[in-house]
Order: structure tokens, then C-alpha cells, then sequence
């Protein structure tokens, strides 16, 4: 008592308001935390305890550029089944669960519906963040004949052009004997990005001619990861102001230079409807006749849009251009069979184009589809929102996430042979020379690499016209040779935030004599 008597009754009250307030939030956690574990509707599934009561598991595997890898893991480990991965959120990888996310839909609007996981603010909606099933639906619709057979076969020339620029490129490198080798991670990039910038705006980059990242790369490339970490960070509502921590300061200025980029030319690009030297998705996008938008923020959709479709078309076909040639540089006999079958399916370089041998060429379309399954780019997950129906045999209740990963199936033993080799035979048809029954059993027809559904990639056939036509002509025209003394690992080195940072690769592109 004498004790007390020494301290002021002001500081036991705060110390006993303090006592309450911390006592009071233990209480909260160990309840919820009680909650979390045995008593939410998701407390059936297995999973690391730490995703059950945090998104603490969730968001260190995002931020470590690990997170294909970290899903693969658990659902080994506790699948097959669902593994519970957040506490509201589950991780899916069969065949069956994919279709039953991705594919059911009620008069054309998906019945899973997209979450906020790629929502940028600003309602820039369009196809790849739009959320709203309507919305999405009426911009699908909208720009769907860009990505008819008929009209990619207007846009061909284009494709011919950029590849053909590309070796044009190579070979002047291959005269100069002060250069030791090439950028494969660089130069597909830029031969990616010229090419869905010209598709997409009529928009020359000229990031070939010039070898330097246009605006627009150099703001993908450097807020890659931030991208993720404002992602996460929707999970921390309380802490969200300290993502900024994060941000590249040292390129924020690009933003700004990116936006004024854009809308310059999307205005340039509206001025010229009609009047183009090639056909493009914008002639869909805003075609000619119709209204010029003259709110601020409807212009922006429209620029957002044509921005989407063109970061659309470089993403994708930049990981495939690079992950075919690495794949192949690993694997020398199936590089050297390839290159066989493609040099002797063509006389002359010009003879190399979309409708002629290429078409049958089962081996180049076998190692196209392997270079998917070993390198998919929608990793991400693709969670949607349950809408409280079944899932691969299991009732999930209404308002859960859900997400399938593609990268665990295509890598899962129980679904492919040797998942982890380069090994186009297991696509060839039994016909086919070079078929080999080992992979027999391979569950070819579960992968989706463009998705399914209301939402599946309307690019799809220009992704493999390009694919095609890029291989052909590179190999048909070059000994490609990997530089040596590198020491690189995809599955050591590989990274992915938003969308994948590949190790840097140097090769050498050598002539064949003809």
C-alpha cells in the first residue's frame, strides 16, 4: 500500500487503460484465432496453420517472387484435395477443379466471379481487371472479331515484319565479332512489345532499332514486384499506407511520362481511324464512326483498354519466344531434331509463313505446347469467388476464394510423366515417329494455359501463329548457341510478382550457310 501510495493515480489509470486495451486485443486474436481454426467454415480443410489465422503465409510467399513454387508445395503436401491457403481462400489443382472454377457460366457471365486481386483503382476495368461479369461480357464482345481467323489473317504482314526485323537483326550482331553474345531476355522482350504495340495501336517502338526499353517496358519491368505488393496489401487494410515503402522511388517519374506517352498516342491514334497502313485491335476498340469520348474518364477507359491488349500480347509471347529457346539450348537432341524437321520442311526463308508446312509440323507444335505446360504465365492463380456450389467433389461455401494453379498440375507426377524434363514427344500423336508410349497416361488434355470459359484468351490463335512463325524462322536461319560460362537455372532463378523476371541469358545467333 505504501507502495502505491508513491505513484500518481493518473499513471495506474493509464497503465490500467493500457492493461485493458492489450488484453482486450490478446483476447480478440486468441478468439478469432480459435475461430479461424475450428470453427469457419473453412476449418475442414488442411493447410499451414499460419494461412488458416493470417494472411501472413499468403503475403510472405507472394513478396519472396516464390508463390507458383510455394502452392505447389502445399498442395503436395496436403492435397489433392483443396488446401486452404488465406483464411477465406482456397488452392485448387486437379482437372476437374479447373473446369468446374473456370468454365460454368449462366447466359455468357461466368458463375465464379473474378475477385479484387488485380483491381489497379481508378475503375480501369476493360478485359484483364474487370470484375463485373456485364461489363467484361460487353467488352469481350466489343473487341472479339480483332481475334477472328479472318482478320488475323489481315494482321499477318505485321507478324512477318517484326520477325523478320528480328533475324535481320541477328545476323548484323552475328557480322560483328566484337559482340560476345545476345540478350535473350532483352531482345525478346522488345521483338514481343514492338510487335503487340504495331498489332494493338499501329504504334511504332522501335525498341529493335534502338536496343532500349520503350516507356512503357521500362514501368512494367520496374513495378513488377511493387504490383505485388499492392496486391498483398489490400489483405493489411490497416497498414496499407506503408506499401509506399516499397515503390521504386528512383522510377516513379516514369509513371507520369507513361501516362502522357499513352494518351498521346492513343489521341494520335484516334486522329488517324481510318487511315492507318495496317489494321489493328483499336479499329475495334474505338472504330471509325463512332463517337470520340469527351469525358476525361471515359477517354481513359479507352486508353486503358488498348493498353491492356497490348501488355496482353507482350507478356505472354516474351516468356514463350524466351522459354522455348532456353528450353531447347538445355535439351540438345530435341533442339537438334527440331531444327531438322524445320529445315527440311523449307527450301527458302519466304516460304516460311502461317498455311503452309508450318501447319504440319507436329514436332514444332509439340515443343510449343510443351514450352506452355513448363512455363505457363497465368500463374497468378486466377482466384474467383464461389458462389456456394461444388468444387471437384466438395461443397464451398458462398463468398470463398478460390484459385487453381495451373503450374502444380503441369509439374505433378500423377498427371505427367517426367513433369519436370523437356519432353515434347508426350504431345505427338500415336502416328507420329518420334511418339513415345511412356506418356501415354499424360493428362494432355487438363492443361489450360489460356484459360477456359467466359474469360479465355481471346488471342489464343495469333499466340501460336507467332510462336510458330518465331521458331521457324530463327532456327531455320540461325545455329543458336548459348554463351559459355553461365551458370543459370530457371528453376533456381526464376522469379514471378505479377508476371515472371527471367534470369538474363546470353546467346549467340549464328548463320547457317546456304
Amino acid at each position: 500500500m505504501a507502495f502505491q501510495s508513491l505513484i500518481p493515480v493518473s499513471d495506474i489509470t493509464t497503465l490500467a487503460l493500457i492493461t485493458t486495451v492489450f488484453g482486450a486485443i490478446a483476447t480478440y486474436a486468441a478468439t478469432r484465432a480459435i475461430y479461424l481454426l475450428y470453427l469457419h467454415p473453412l476449418s475442414r480443410f488442411p493447410g499451414p496453420r499460419l494461412a488458416a489465422v493470417s494472411n501472413l503465409w499468403y503475403a510472405y510467399h507472394w513478396l519472396s517472387g516464390r508463390w507458383p513454387w510455394a502452392i505447389e508445395s502445399v498442395l503436395r503436401r496436403y492435397g489433392p484435395g483443396p488446401v486452404r491457403i488465406a483464411p477465406n481462400e482456397l488452392a485448387f489443382f486437379t482437372p476437374q477443379a479447373f473446369t468446374d472454377i473456370y468454365a460454368p457460366q449462366h447466359k455468357g457471365l461466368e458463375v465464379f466471379v473474378k475477385t479484387d486481386f488485380q483491381n489497379r483503382g481508378k475503375d480501369l476495368g476493360g478485359l484483364i481487371w474487370e470484375e463485373d461479369p456485364v461489363r467484361h461480357r460487353s467488352v469481350a464482345r466489343q473487341i472479339a472479331p480483332a481475334f477472328s481467323s479472318r482478320f488475323l489473317r489481315s494482321l499477318e504482314p505485321v507478324v512477318h515484319e517484326h520477325m523478320d526485323y528480328f533475324v535481320t537483326r541477328m545476323k548484323e550482331f552475328a557480322s560483328d565479332h566484337r559482340t560476345i553474345g545476345v540478350p535473350l531476355v532483352a531482345w525478346t522482350n522488345w521483338l514481343a512489345l514492338d510487335m503487340a504495340a504495331d498489332l494493338a495501336l499501329n504504334e511504332k517502338m522501335y525498341q529493335m532499332r534502338d536496343m532500349k526499353d520503350s516507356i512503357n517496358l521500362d514501368v512494367m519491368l520496374s513495378f513488377n514486384s511493387f504490383a505485388t505488393v499492392l496486391q498483398v496489401f489490400k489483405r493489411f487494410p490497416l497498414i496499407t499506407p506503408l506499401q509506399y515503402l516499397f515503390a521504386p522511388f528512383g522510377k516513379i517519374t516514369l509513371f507520369a511520362q507513361m501516362e502522357k506517352a499513352t494518351r498521346n498516342t492513343v489521341m494520335k491514334r484516334v486522329d488517324r481511324r481510318g487511315h492507318t497502313e495496317h489494321p489493328d485491335y483499336f479499329d475495334f476498340i474505338l472504330p471509325v464512326g463512332a463517337p470520340v469520348p469527351t469525358d476525361k474518364g471515359e477517354f481513359y477507359h479507352v486508353g486503358s483498354l488498348a493498353l491492356q491488349v497490348m501488355f496482353a500480347g507482350w507478356g505472354p509471347m516474351g516468356d514463350l519466344f524466351y522459354g522455348a529457346l532456353l528450353l531447347l539450348l538445355e535439351n540438345p537432341e530435341t533442339h537438334r531434331i527440331l531444327i531438322r524437321r524445320i529445315r527440311d520442311a523449307f527450301s527458302n526463308y519466304e516460304d516460311i509463313k502461317p498455311g503452309s508446312e508450318l501447319t504440319s509440323l507436329s514436332y514444332l507444335h509439340a515443343c510449343i505446347e510443351e514450352t506452355l505446360r513448363m512455363l505457363p504465365s497465368n500463374n497468378t492463380g486466377l482466384p474467383r469467388i464461389s458462389p456456394g456450389t461444388m468444387v471437384d467433389g466438395q461443397y464451398i461455401p458462398k463468398g470463398t476464394h478460390v484459385q487453381s494453379s495451373i503450374w502444380a498440375l503441369a509439374r505433378h507426377p500423377f498427371y505427367f510423366h517426367q513433369p519436370l524434363r523437356f519432353q515434347p514427344q508426350r504431345w505427338l500423336p500415336t502416328s507420329h515417329t518420334l511418339y513415345d508410349p511412356a506418356f501415354a497416361s499424360d493428362h494432355l488434355k487438363s492443361l489450360y494455359p489460356f484459360s477456359l470459359g467466359p474469360r479465355v484468351c481471346m488471342g489464343r490463335e495469333i499466340a501460336w501463329t507467332q510462336a510458330k512463325l518465331f521458331l521457324a524462322k530463327v532456327l531455320w536461319s540461325f545455329d543458336v548457341v548459348k554463351v559459355e560460362g553461365q551458370r543459370v537455372d530457371l528453376e533456381r532463378d526464376l522469379l514471378h510478382y505479377g508476371f515472371f523476371e527471367k534470369p538474363e541469358v546470353y546467346v549467340r545467333f549464328l548463320p547457317v550457310p546456304r
